[in-house]
């Protein structure tokens, strides 16, 4: 079989002159990342780890569950939460499709190893693949032939070691401008060639060669955006690609993976620096402490010299309690007892340096749980005195600082599942998709089929989708949230039924306002389908005639409507008479008005005329005054 792909020369050797640049960039990362497992694991030289207290170890341990301890639960749910049943029921089964997929491999341990990989060597990283599987079946025209025929499909996530990994590096400074990613990956020089070709085997294996089974072939895997296809090849065949694809998945961000979870990084590059590095002077000089501890201890014992005149206290130290009897006991007296012949070496110099170290050890450990962020309620060293308040509130500012971690794991996790979820829509058949329909969903042909339109067409357009996980440090906020949207849905139902029941035709009302509190409530979305369900009983019990009541005959109704139409002519006549009534009152006060108004007016010009009267009377008097002004203070000059 040959699968060789005619291309020209330069071609290929352009990407090996790429990947091996790019593998240039990455060379110290890779070898930091290899240094990195090796202190984790402890699987550095006996020297070193001679009296080593591995608190990396012990860092690395705690943020792990922080981070991601618990396998999440993907959902599907409407943008529009007005949206028609067709994308209601395209939502169940990709939601139901991402489920199933998630059983058929250890997903958790996937997860768990990206995890591991971000804290131990600064980036995480898992890549999906689709994996169908086909059965040789007869061929119905020709039994004597057999035909492939797909039986089932799966999208499967798989692990990928940063230290197999590479990406472009030409003046890229943030993952959104990497023109191409690439992965190795390792496999024996027969499973290379069955894969790709016998053309292959001349250049991987040497004729006198006959040891297959070592993974010794290096394959590169090249997933390019700017061109939109996937490369395979080997840096020893230059002759062309091993294999070339066109835009396997159709992807919106093209890459089969998210981008990945880093540790310490800037702008300037996508080559993390994991926090070994950070911490990596004072782990020496833990580690060169401990040394010295145990050295310490080591020569840290009970030493000294005795007077050979009495060999019985030779071995008086070697039990816990002895007496030894002496040949000459009154002269031992008379050198001053036992502390006059036996003399022991010095060991307070040893205590004072062990003191001296154990202090600037635990100075050390303090430092390197700042600079990790492992606070010490986090690790279970709390005040025992401290209150309960004051334990919340160290936890709570513990996780602030690897809050943003968590937060992007959570990221990564999401865009995991939109990828899965991409792959689902475009590759699997309309059968395996309808298969995840219940029987009584299924018998609805037409629904059900435009459901799958709209997943093979519009893949999550019209989809928001979310990620359900459970936080280890947050439980009890996570119950009380649940409890607390329980409640809510009980009380608003309660309530909404007490009223449509005398009041049928508030039921639309009263289900679009609780709808609506229960689609954003948090830990309430698990509600919505049957809430849904129940307002439809609802409205069905509420539409449904009541058979038990007898029907009034006709003679009945018609008196009820005479009865009812003379009400309604005796309203009206008496709200005609009180509208007449009104009517007279307003002319009467307007009347009043009016004569008010006159009266004041007519009493204005009255007055006004007796005003113009006045200058006539003061004239005359005037001959008779020498100060006329005073006539209006009422003073009369003597005569």
């Amino acid at each position: 079989m040959n699968n060789i792909i005619p291309v020209y020369k330069n071609e290929v050797e352009t990407w090996i002159e790429r990947l091996s640049a790019a593998e240039r960039h990455y060379e110290k990362y890779h070898r930091l990342v290899a240094e990195t497992r090796n202190y984790y694991k402890d699987q550095t030289s006996d020297i070193a780890r001679a009296g080593r207290y591995n608190i990396f170890w012990s860092t690395v341990e705690t943020l792990k569950p922080f981070l991601y301890f618990k396998q999440p639960k993907p959902y599907i749910e409407r943008r529009n939460k007005n949206a028609d049943p067709a994308e209601t029921l395209a939502c169940r089964i990709l939601e139901k499709a991402l489920a199933w997929n998630m059983e058929q491999f250890d997903f958790d341990s996937v997860l768990k190893y990206a995890r591991n990989d971000f804290l131990i060597s600064g980036m995480g990283l898992v890549w999906e693949q689709y994996i169908p599987e086909f059965r040789s079946l007869p061929d119905s025209e020709n039994p004597e032939k057999e035909i492939e025929v797909k039986v089932g499909e799966r999208v499967e996530t798989v692990y990928v070691d940063p230290a197999d990994f590479i990406a472009d590096c030409d003046r890229v400074g943030i993952w959104e401008d990497a023109a191409w990613i690439a992965k190795r990956i390792h496999m024996g020089k027969t499973e290379a060639v069955e894969l790709f070709g016998e053309h292959l085997a001349p250049f991987i294996i040497r004729p006198d060669e006959k040891d297959y089974a070592k993974k010794d072939v290096c394959i590169y895997e090249v997933w390019d955006k700017t061109a939109r296809k996937v490369y395979w090849l080997c840096k020893e065949y230059k002759n062309g690609f091993l294999k070339v694809a066109n835009d396997p998945f159709g992807l919106k961000g093209f890459f089969p993976c998210p981008k990945p979870v880093f540790a310490t990084m800037t702008n300037n590059s996508i080559i993390p620096t994991p926090d070994y590095s950070m911490i990596k002077e004072m782990l020496s000089e833990l580690d060169g402490i401990n040394n010295r501890m145990r050295l310490t201890m080591k020569a840290l014992k009970v030493s000294g010299c005795y007077d050979n005149s009495f060999p019985e206290l030779k071995s008086i130290l070697n039990k816990d309690i002895t007496l030894v009897s002496l040949n000459d006991f009154q002269k031992l007296k008379d050198n001053g007892g036992i502390r006059g012949i036996i003399d022991f070496v010095p060991v307070e110099q040893y205590v004072t340096a062990l003191e001296q170290l154990a202090a600037r050890r635990q100075d050390i450990i303090a430092k390197i749980f700042d600079v990790t962020g492992v606070s010490d309620i986090m690790r279970g060293s709390s005040n025992p005195g401290d209150t309960a308040t004051a334990v919340r509130e160290k936890t709570n500012f513990g996780t602030l600082r690897n809050q943003d971690r968590q937060n992007d794991m959570q990221r990564f996790i999401g865009d995991l599942f939109r990828i899965k979820a991409e792959i689902i829509c475009r590759c699997f058949s309309e059968e395996t998709l309808l298969g995840f329909l219940p029987p009584e969903e299924r018998q609805n042909t037409a629904l059900a089929k435009d459901a799958v339109r709209l997943l093979k067409t519009d893949n999550l357009r019209g989809m928001v989708l979310g990620v359900e996980t459970d936080v280890a440090f947050q439980q009890a906020q996570e119950a009380a949230k649940t409890l607390e949207g329980i409640n809510t849905i009980n009380e608003l139902i309660a309530k909404a039924f007490q009223t449509v029941s005398s009041q049928p035709l508030l039921l639309p009302l009263y289900r679009q306002m609780i709808m609506s509190v229960v689609v954003t409530m948090p830990k309430s979305r698990q509600f919505t389908a049957t809430v849904e369900k129940v307002f439809n009983d609802i409205e069905r019990e509420l539409n449904k005639p009541d058979e038990t009541l007898p029907q009034k005959p006709n003679e009945a109704l018609t008196l009820e409507r005479e009865k009812a139409a003379a009400q309604y002519q005796l309203e009206r006549e008496k709200n005609n008479l009180k509208a007449r009534e009104l009517q007279l009152k307003e002319w009467v006060e307007q009347n009043k008005l009016y004569m008010t108004n006159k009266e004041m007016e007519m009493q204005a010009r009255l007055k006004t005329a007796q005003l113009e009267k006045m200058p006539e009377k003061n004239a005359a008097l005037a001959p008779f005054s020498d100060n006329p002004g005073n006539i209006s203070s009422g003073f009369v000059k003597e005569f």
